[in-house]
């Protein structure tokens, strides 16, 4: 943890034990981390995924903690319930960010909203893993609409509507829908991405084919598509499919090559 962000969190009367805040006892993750990889350098928020229970072990003391998912539904072949996302240090920080929100929204609030500005982040992406819980939406609401330089992001599969709409209506925030209405979830194989682009395209929707499944070099730092478009669709990943050996591989590259 940066110098600066340490001696903002202590100014609060709190402890902070490398990367690791103490409250009433508990040790919870900073509320943000800055990506890498294909995400490029862009402040994330996770919290566990799907609605099932989740169990991980405290890498330091052996205690058990869990947590229930922060979203709606446990999806077929999300990326954030396999791969890394199950690796206990992964899994046992996201358990805890989340219950940081749940149980310390105010504290959760303000040193997320510290770390935007000390680390003059330019973008932030809302739930690399997980979704909008209880009041969240009205939390990043009242911090970002001060921050319009904060080009922020976010996937959802609930309604658009209350707090997360409000959210939504702020010029540097876009809330892309997960959700297909006639379809289902806005990731999958080419020939289902090829052709709930065409019906959503046809219906004069905003909508963007992310680059990153036939790409690996792409990075979220240097593309507007999920910061801009109302229907983001994504090559399905992490789960064993690989779009290279599709038939319908050369339809799929072609495609998102037009979209430059």
């Amino acid at each position: 943890m940066k110098s600066e962000l340490k001696k903002a969190i202590e100014s609060k009367g709190l402890k902070v034990f490398g990367e690791l805040i103490e409250i009433n006892g508990e040790l919870f993750p900073l509320p943000l981390t800055e990506c890498n990889g294909k995400i490029g350098r862009v402040m994330n928020s996770s919290t566990a995924p799907g609605t099932k229970e989740k169990t991980a072990v405290n890498p330091k003391t052996g205690e058990t903690v869990t947590t229930t998912g922060t979203c709606p539904a446990d999806c077929k072949g999300c990326y954030a319930q396999a791969g890394r996302y199950r690796m206990n240090r992964n899994m046992f920080l996201l358990i805890m960010r989340t219950r940081f929100l749940r149980e310390y929204p105010e504290i959760y609030g303000a040193i997320l909203a510290m770390q935007l500005d000390l680390e003059k982040a330019e973008q932030l992406r809302i739930h690399a893993a997980g979704d909008f819980i209880e009041k969240e939406a009205r939390m990043y609401y009242d911090i970002l609409k001060d921050r319009p330089g904060v080009k922020t992001w976010t996937y959802t599969k609930h309604e658009i509507k209350g707090d997360i709409a409000l959210l939504d209506s702020l010029e540097n925030v876009n809330i892309v829908k997960s959700i297909i209405p006639g379809f289902g979830f806005n990731y999958g194989h080419a020939d289902y991405i090829v052709k709930v682009f065409a019906a959503l395209k046809k219906a004069g929707k905003k909508v963007y084919i992310c680059r990153c499944g036939i790409d690996p070099n792409q990075h979220c730092e240097n593309c507007s598509g999920c910061s801009s478009h109302e229907y983001v669709l994504f090559i399905e990943h992490s789960t064993g499919y690989n779009v290279k050996k599709d038939p319908n591989y050369k339809m799929i590259h072609d495609l998102i090559e037009s979209q430059k």
